[in-house]
C-alpha cells in the first residue's frame, strides 16, 4: 500500500528532477547576446538567424523525442529513462560550454550538440508524468497536483538564472554557465539513482476497490468474445487474414479522435499559446540586454536577474491557476478563465513593451506581471487538456484507451509545432525586419489573442450553461 509519506517522496523527487532539466536549459537563452557580440559564427550578419535555427532544431528534436520516449515508457523502467536523460542532458550541456575553452567556432558543432541535447531533454517529462500518474491517479486534488508540478519549470528558470549569473561573474566566461548547469542536472541524476522508486513491472492505473480483478483465463476469454485462449488460437488462418490491418484501424481511430468535441479547437489553441510563450522564453533575456534603463546599460548579469523575476512570475501564475482550476473545475469554466487571463496578459504586455524608460523598480514589477499573466494562461491551457480528454467514454475499454492516447497525441503534437516555430519566428523578425522587438511583442500578443479567440464558442457555451443550470460536478462531464 502506498503511504502519504511515500507519495511526498515521489512527488518531491519528480519535481526536483524536472526542475533540474530546466536549470540545464536556461544558459542557452541567457548567453545569446554574448554570442552575438563576441563569438563566431554568431557575431556575423546572420547571427540572429543562426541562433533561431539552433533553438528550432533543439525543440524539433525534443518533440520527436517525446513520441519515442512515450513508447519506451511502456517497455522500460521509467526510473532508468529519467536517469539516462539527466546524464545525457548534462553531458551535452557541458560539451556546448566547452566550445568556449576549446575555441570551437563551427556552427555544425553547436547544431549537433543542440539536437542531441533536445532529444535528451525529452527523457524527462513522459516518464516523470507516468510515475506521478501511477501514484496520484486517485487523488481528489490531482488536477492541482499536476498543474503545480508545472511550476518547477519556472523555479528552474529562476535558479538557472542565478547560477548563470554567479558563473559569469566569477569566471567571466560564457562556457562556465553551461558547465555548472550541466553538472547540476548530472547531480540530479545521481540522486535519482539512489532515491527514485522503480515502478512495478505491471505499472497500470491503480484499481478501485470495486473493480473486479480478472484471472489470466478470464482476461483471455473476455478479449476473445467469450472464447478461451486455446479456442481463439485454433481459429482458421483464413479468418485471421480477413481481419482489418492495424494501420487501417489506427487511421480510423485518428479520424474518430478528430471528431471528438473540442479536440481541434484545443489543438489549434495550444499551438498559438506555445508559440507565444516560447518566443519570450527564448528571446526575453536578449531583449533585456538591449535596453538602457535610467541611463544604465543592462549587462548579462542584470539580464539574468530580470529573467529570474520573469520566471518567478511564471511560478506564481502557475500555482495561482492550479488552485483556481481545483476550486472552480466543477463549473466547467476553463475557456472563460483562459480568455480573461489572456486579455490581462495582452494589456500588461502593451504596458510592459513601452516601459523600458521607466524607473527600474517599475520595470521589474512589469516583468513580474508579464510572467504571471503569460504563464498563468499557459498552465491553464495545459490543465484544460485532461478536461477535454477525460470526456472520452466508449463501451469498449480498449477503444477508449486508444482514443485517449490519440487525442492526447493530437493536442500535444500540435502544441509542439507551435513551440518549434516560436523562437524561429522571433529570430526571423529580428534578422530581417526593421521593426525589431516591437514586432516580436506584437507577434506574442497576437498569438495569445488568436488562442483566446479560438475558444470563443466554448466561452459562449460555458456562459449559457452557467446561467441556465446550477453548477454541479456533472457539468464537468459535458462539452466545454
Amino acid at each position: 500500500m502506498v503511504t502519504r509519506s511515500y507519495q511526498v517522496q515521489v512527488y518531491s523527487l519528480a519535481f526536483f528532477t524536472y526542475f533540474g532539466f530546466y536549470v540545464s536549459r536556461e544558459p542557452y537563452s541567457l548567453v545569446k547576446m554574448t554570442l552575438l557580440k563576441t563569438w563566431a559564427p554568431f557575431n556575423g550578419h546572420d547571427g540572429w538567424l543562426l541562433l533561431g535555427i539552433l533553438d528550432t532544431a533543439s525543440l524539433a528534436a525534443y518533440a520527436m523525442g517525446i513520441f519515442v520516449v512515450g513508447y519506451l515508457c511502456e517497455k522500460f523502467d521509467c526510473k532508468h529513462l529519467v536517469v539516462f536523460g539527466c546524464f545525457a542532458a548534462g553531458v551535452t550541456t557541458i560539451l556546448y560550454g566547452m566550445a568556449n575553452f576549446w575555441n570551437i567556432h563551427s556552427f555544425w558543432y553547436f547544431l549537433i550538440i543542440r539536437i542531441v541535447n533536445g532529444f535528451s531533454e525529452s527523457f524527462g517529462y513522459p516518464p516523470l508524468i507516468k510515475i506521478l500518474d501511477y501514484y496520484f491517479c486517485h487523488e481528489v486534488a490531482r488536477d492541482f497536483i499536476m498543474t503545480a508540478f508545472g511550476s518547477c519549470k519556472f523555479l528552474g528558470i529562476v535558479v538557472g538564472c542565478v547560477i548563470s549569473s554567479f558563473a559569469m561573474t566569477t569566471f567571466e566566461t560564457w562556457g562556465t554557465c553551461f558547465i555548472v548547469c550541466g553538472l547540476v542536472i548530472i547531480l540530479v541524476g545521481m540522486i535519482d539513482i539512489v532515491f527514485m522508486p522503480n515502478l512495478p513491472p505491471d505499472a497500470l492505473p491503480l484499481l478501485d476497490e470495486t473493480t473486479p480483478i480478472l484471472s489470466n483465463k478470464e482476461r483471455g476469454e473476455q478479449s476473445s468474445g467469450g472464447k478461451s485462449e486455446v479456442e481463439t488460437m485454433e481459429q482458421p488462418l483464413s479468418n485471421i487474414s480477413d481481419q482489418d490491418p492495424e494501420e487501417a484501424n489506427n487511421k480510423e481511430t485518428f479520424l474518430e479522435a478528430l471528431k471528438l468535441p473540442g479536440i481541434i479547437e484545443y489543438s489549434v489553441h495550444l499551438f498559438f499559446v506555445k508559440l507565444s510563450v516560447y518566443v519570450l522564453y527564448y528571446w526575453i533575456p536578449t531583449w533585456f540586454e538591449s535596453l538602457t534603463i535610467q541611463g544604465v546599460k543592462i549587462t548579462y548579469v542584470l539580464s539574468c536577474w530580470f529573467t529570474a523575476v520573469w520566471g518567478l512570475g511564471g511560478c506564481i501564475g502557475t500555482l495561482t491557476i492550479g488552485a483556481a482550476v481545483f476550486v472552480t473545475k466543477v463549473y466547467g469554466l476553463f475557456s472563460t478563465a483562459f480568455s480573461i487571463s489572456a486579455s490581462l496578459f495582452i494589456l500588461v504586455l502593451y504596458w510592459y513593451s513601452d516601459s523600458s524608460t521607466s524607473l527600474i523598480l517599475i520595470f521589474l514589477l512589469m516583468v513580474l506581471c508579464v510572467g504571471i499573466t503569460q504563464n498563468g494562461p499557459y498552465s491553464l491551457a495545459s490543465a484544460c487538456m485532461p478536461a477535454v480528454i477525460n470526456r472520452i467514454q466508449t463501451v469498449d475499454t480498449a477503444r477508449n484507451d486508444k482514443l485517449v492516447g490519440m487525442a492526447t497525441g493530437i493536442i500535444d503534437g500540435t502544441g509542439s509545432i507551435g513551440a518549434i516555430f516560436g523562437p524561429l519566428s522571433g529570430a526571423i523578425i529580428l534578422q530581417y525586419t526593421t521593426w525589431g522587438w516591437s514586432l516580436v511583442f506584437l507577434l506574442v500578443a497576437l498569438s495569445m489573442f488568436i488562442a483566446a479567440s479560438i475558444l470563443s464558442r466554448q466561452v459562449c457555451m460555458e456562459t449559457m450553461k452557467c446561467c441556465s443550470e446550477d453548477p454541479s460536478p456533472q457539468a464537468n462531464q459535458d462539452d466545454l
